[in-house]
């Protein structure tokens, strides 16, 4: 027989752990959208240039769309420099083809991960005074570089970077459902004062002076960073981290299937657990404890955990309603990758992404 009274114990629990959901999504803070000035003379004045640095290991398939969605959002001046992370694949002739600046990174140095030596090489290169990295699955709208550019102006000491919007196609990316929406979360608390700062590695940007006087991608911290974008955070004086929106900020994770989503989900995890804010990450747990919890002891949590996750999803992507309505397995995996992920950084020591093995210890 269903219990649809459960005990006052289980209903504190729940809605405790349900109402930190609420607040630390409410805090949650968007990319602003600032709309492009008209084809004038003074339309390329109005934001710095920049040089858009792409780290790439055989994005062939990924490539032309990136590209395509940056000739609208470029200004004339800026620059686009791809660098080839040793690719087995098309990527440079497909980059040159466009015009890019093309580096080839043949050897991986001692000490390096493969993303962080990318970045670093770009950026050694690039001219323009705000740099953005972007990975070669983001898609961005006309004026995302434009908004970019003005939250830095605000925060000209800060990395700015953007969670981009998950448009997932079929049964097997939508399983990035809750990790999305907890990657969105741990950016609504900024401390101040502490090193615990978070930032979205998928689109990032800075100004280049300051990405230079920290030692950007190539500090001792960055470097051989598993997870580099919360490392990079660490060091920069300030970071501001946002969630991108529908059309103006967008990825597609994980096109190749479940064994790829496992491995990027793995190497995201255990990592980004142990640096974000303390608090964040006690309201995060407790928001899981309510979505694992309130299952099994009372349909009317279900549908209180129902309700809340249709709402919160249109934030981060187009997991939509269906998927919602299992959430209870998508907790499941979710607590499963995360405890597989904790037994690859401290037993096995390693992670497996690309086809490379990054060390975690």
């Amino acid at each position: 027989m269903i219990d649809w009274s459960p005990s006052l114990a289980s209903t504190a629990i729940f809605v405790v752990g349900w109402s930190a959901g609420w607040w630390l999504w409410l805090r949650v803070k968007s990319l602003p959208i600032v709309m492009r000035p008209s084809a004038s003379p003074s339309a390329t004045t109005s934001r710095p240039q920049v040089s858009v640095i792409v780290p790439c290991r055989n994005e062939a398939a990924n490539l032309p769309y990136l590209m395509t969605s940056l000739a609208a959002a470029l200004h004339p001046g800026d620059e686009l420099i791809i660098v080839d992370d040793g690719s087995v694949d098309e990527t440079a002739n497909l980059a040159r083809a466009q015009g890019a600046t093309v580096l080839i990174n043949d050897v991986l140095p001692a000490g390096w991960a493969g993303k962080p030596y990318a970045c670093w090489r770009g950026a050694g290169i690039a001219s323009r005074e705000v740099l953005v990295f972007l990975d070669a699955d983001v898609r961005l709208g006309a004026s995302s570089l434009d908004s970019l550019c003005a939250v830095l102006r605000q925060h000209p000491n800060a990395l700015v970077s953007v969670m981009p919007w998950h448009r997932t196609h079929g049964v097997v990316e939508r399983l990035s459902m809750l990790f999305n929406l907890v990657s969105s979360l741990v950016a609504s608390i900024s401390p101040r004062g502490t090193s615990r700062r978070v930032a979205y590695g998928p689109c990032m940007a800075v100004r280049r002076d300051t990405y230079m006087t920290v030692g950007g991608h190539a500090h001792p911290l960055v470097r051989a960073a598993v997870v580099e974008d919360l490392a990079l955070a660490r060091v920069m004086p300030d970071a501001v981290a946002l969630v991108g929106r529908q059309h103006e900020v967008e990825y597609r994770m994980y096109p190749d299937g479940f064994t790829q989503l496992v491995e990027g989900w793995t190497k995201n995890t255990a990592t980004g657990a142990v640096v974000i804010p303390r608090v964040t990450a006690l309201l995060i747990i407790a928001w899981i404890t309510s979505l694992c919890g309130g299952v099994v002891t009372s349909p009317w949590f279900y549908l209180a955990s129902l309700a809340q996750l249709v709402v919160m999803l249109r934030r981060v992507g187009n997991f939509g309603p269906i998927t919602a309505a299992v959430y209870p397995l998508h907790a499941v995996f979710f607590v499963a990758i995360a405890a597989w992920s904790a037994v690859r950084s401290a037993v096995v020591g390693n992670v497996v992404w690309r086809g490379r093995r990054i060390p975690t210890r």
